[in-house]
C-alpha cells in the first residue's frame, strides 16, 4: 500500500535547515517511491512544497498509527518541564560535540515525546515516531542512560 505526505520547506535561513532535517529524517524512516517538489510563490513567504509517495519500512514493528509523537505545544507538568530542559541541554551538548545543530540530533517534538514516554528499554524507543533507524542505532544507548539516571534522581527526590 502506498502513502503520501507533504512537507513545507521554508526558504528563510531561520527555518530551512530544520525543515530539511525533518524531511530527511522522514525519508530515512520509509521507502520513498516518488518525490515531487514545486516552488510555491507566496507573496510574503515563498516555500518549496515536497510530496513524498512512500511505503512504510517493512521491518518497522509498529504501524505508523501506533507510533507516538507529541505536538511541541502539548502542555508539560512542572516535573516534565524540568526533565525537558535537562534533555534539551543534553541534546545540545551532544550536538556541540558532534558539530551539529541540536535539531539534527533530535527535534524538540522528539524531546517532548521522550519526556512523556520516559523510555527505559529499546522497545520503548521504538514507539517514537519519526526517528530514523540510523539515529535510533546511534543514540538509543545514550538516551536510555540519560533517562535511567534522571528517573533515579526523580525517585530519590
Amino acid at each position: 500500500m502506498l502513502f503520501a505526505k507533504t512537507f513545507r520547506i521554508r526558504l528563510s535561513e531561520d527555518y530551512r535547515n530544520e525543515d530539511e532535517s525533518l524531511l530527511n529524517d522522514f525519508l530515512e524512516s520509509v521507502v520513498p517511491k516518488q518525490i515531487d517538489s514545486q516552488l510555491i510563490h507566496h507573496p510574503t513567504d515563498p516555500f518549496w512544497s515536497v510530496l513524498v509517495i512512500y511505503t512504510p519500512q517493512s521491518d518497522v514493528t509498529l504501524a505508523d498509527g501506533e507510533r507516538i509523537l507529541f505536538d511541541t505545544y502539548e502542555p508539560l507538568t512542572a516535573e516534565e518541564e524540568i526533565l525537558f530542559m535537562k534533555l534539551k541541554t543534553w541534546r545540545n551538548e551532544l550536538a556541540k560535540s558532534e558539530s551539529l545543530p541540536g535539531y539534527m540530533i533530535l527535534h524538540d517534538a522528539h524531546l517532548m515525546t521522550l519526556v512523556k514516554l520516559r523510555p527505559q528499554t529499546r522497545d520503548d524507543l521504538q514507539k517514537l515516531k519519526g526517528i530514523s533507524r540510523r539515529k535510533a542505532e546511534k543514540y538509543t544507548d545514550a538516551i536510555l542512560r540519560f533517562f535511567r539516571k534522571e528517573i533515579i534522581k526523580i525517585k530519590g527526590e
